[in-house]
């Protein structure tokens, strides 16, 4: 394709497939839809409509659950039309080389994850000093850099064509593209360890390692860990409540919680308005404009939370210290995530006006949501939800039935909105009443250790799914082949994983830059461990 073609297809692809991170997440760049898109714009929709559907299939189970960046359906999807259509169109063309482009894509975005590191560290120094402006322009600067990640990859692609791709992917250097691959499973440790820190690991840390065991040996999710933890606080409570006043003091009465001759506790109170709710509504379609591997949706978090922080902490002080929880390990599926935005508002707010919600109960809070939530937006709206409608829509899109993208991407759309919105909605409101109901000290010292142990036996379970580190090496000993991550499974399944959490959490306690430490030793450990053998 002839250069300012080529530069102007480049550019609609790339912001085209911002929206995959940098937006909103709408599905409009998912193969189903953008594959027909492009044919349209190329003049050839029967062959947009069948590379879409074609390559939707193939990727249909490949989907970036969790922490995980799997090959890339999105601009698999794209540059494989481009190619199918510009080819003559042969839809063959593009799709022999999606599986090679997908892959090629991941390590592009893998690329921006990591380099996004370097925006969430300069946002740091920002958030302490309790410049917002420049913490939301450093955030919003993830869509420049997966923008660029995008459009030049596209350009490349486009204008040197099909064999440019192809010779591409089979000349890079394996030490590199595989050691960055081992340093992007290790670089989550480093989140892992800041929440141990945040939510006094050493008074909690067994259920920490209740939650390791759950998942390593049961082969548990961080779902049915999550579950077995909140069973496990309420039989805690139950057993701990020996006084007949206070085996009725759950939260079924209101008139429990306030002190003789006081009223009950009032859940009208409130500083934030609906158009707080509706500003981190709208923020929250950015909220992985600058995920990465370190601290994944932290700074996203964080910019959808300031408008209302904003207003619930006119003090300097602590408008800095509420900005820094809210920039702390943040990692939820971006529907389902905005329940823990709302619940935090929640708590933020009562604590803003005064009542005893301390620093570790939001934390705590924070964390403890997050993981079931995340299960269940990606094993709901990901994985069942989307993949029905994107099935459905193949078919017809192999059949040459130009509705087909109509179908996958208006109940994704509508998805995603209305879900956003309750999710706010609904997560404050919520964590308003439970908070009115928490006039007794006890009460809310009860409802952080319920929420720290919580939070404690998520993060153990999250080390196993997160944290991907394995000893690839063997040695041959008298003719008997070792396998030193055989020996190691036998004895502990997924130590490494677990002794590199630790170990940063040790780095992170002793130094307040052992962060930039971690970040190091990760990429070193990564490419090195490759480079010899090791991984």
């Amino acid at each position: 394709m002839e250069l300012l073609p080529a530069l102007g297809l480049s550019v609609f692809i790339g912001l085209l497939i911002l929206e995959n991170y940098g937006y909103g997440y709408w599905m409009i760049s998912r193969p189903i839809f953008a594959g027909p898109l492009i044919g349209l714009i190329l003049g050839d929709l029967p062959t947009g409509l069948v590379v879409g559907g074609t390559v939707e299939l193939m990727y249909m189970g490949v989907l970036p659950i969790g922490g995980s960046v799997p090959p890339n359906a999105q601009i698999a999807g794209i540059i494989s039309t481009v190619f199918a259509i510009t080819s003559g169109g042969n839809p063959e063309v593009g799709i022999a080389l999606a599986l090679p482009i997908g892959v090629l894509a991941q390590l592009l975005i893998m690329l921006a994850w990591n380099v996004n590191i370097i925006l969430i560290h300069a946002a740091d120094k920002h958030v302490q000093s309790g410049n917002y402006r420049a913490v939301e322009r450093i955030h919003l600067c993830g869509l420049v850099v997966f923008f660029l990640i995008f459009f030049l990859a596209s350009f490349l692609a486009i204008y040197l064509g099909s064999d440019f791709v192809s010779n591409l992917v089979a000349g890079m250097p394996a030490v590199l593209t595989d050691g960055l691959t081992v340093a992007s499973g290790i670089l989550p440790a480093v989140g892992m360890a800041m929440l141990l820190k945040m939510m006094d690991f050493k008074g909690y840390w067994p259920f920490f390692a209740i939650g390791f065991v759950a998942a390593v040996y049961m082969g548990l999710s961080v779902l049915a860990v999550s579950i077995i933890a909140v069973a496990l606080v309420c039989a805690m409570q139950k057993m701990a409540s020996s006084a007949p006043s206070a085996l009725d003091d759950g939260f079924d009465d209101e008139d429990d919680f306030a002190t003789e001759g006081e009223p009950a506790p009032d859940a009208t109170q409130h500083i934030l308005s609906k158009a707080e709710l509706v500003k981190t509504f709208v923020r929250s379609l950015f909220i992985m404009t600058s995920i990465n591997y370190e601290r994944y949706c932290s700074l996203g978090f964080c910019y959808a939370m300031i408008p209302a922080l904003r207003k619930l902490y006119p003090n300097p002080e602590d408008f800095k210290e509420a900005m820094g929880r809210a920039n702390e390990f943040f990692n939820c599926h971006p529907y389902t995530g905005n329940a823990v935005l709302g619940v935090t508002l929640a708590l933020e707010e009562q604590k803003a006006l005064g009542k005893d919600i301390t620093a570790e109960a939001i934390s705590s809070t924070k964390t403890a949501l997050m993981g079931p939530l995340s299960s269940i937006g990606d094993s709901v709206f990901k994985a069942t939800f989307m993949t029905i409608f994107a099935a459905i829509a193949a078919s017809l899109a192999l059949e040459g039935n130009p509705i087909a993208p109509i179908v996958f991407i208006v109940p994704n759309v509508a998805l995603n909105v209305i879900s956003r919105w309750l999710f706010v909605k609904y997560g404050y409101e919520w964590g308003t009443k439970l908070v009115a109901r928490m006039q007794s000290s006890d009460l809310i010292r009860r409802f952080v250790e319920a929420a720290t142990i919580v939070g404690m036996m998520v993060v153990g379970a999250m080390i196993v799914g997160f944290v991907k580190l394995s000893i690839a090496a063997t040695w041959t000993i008298g003719g008997a082949e070792i396998n030193l991550q055989t020996i190691l499974d036998s004895l502990v399944p997924s130590l490494l994983p677990l002794l590199l959490v630790l170990g940063y959490y040790g780095i992170l306690r002793k130094s307040e830059k052992g962060m930039y430490a971690c970040i190091i030793i990760s990429f070193v450990l990564g490419i090195a461990g490759k480079a010899i053998g090791l991984f």
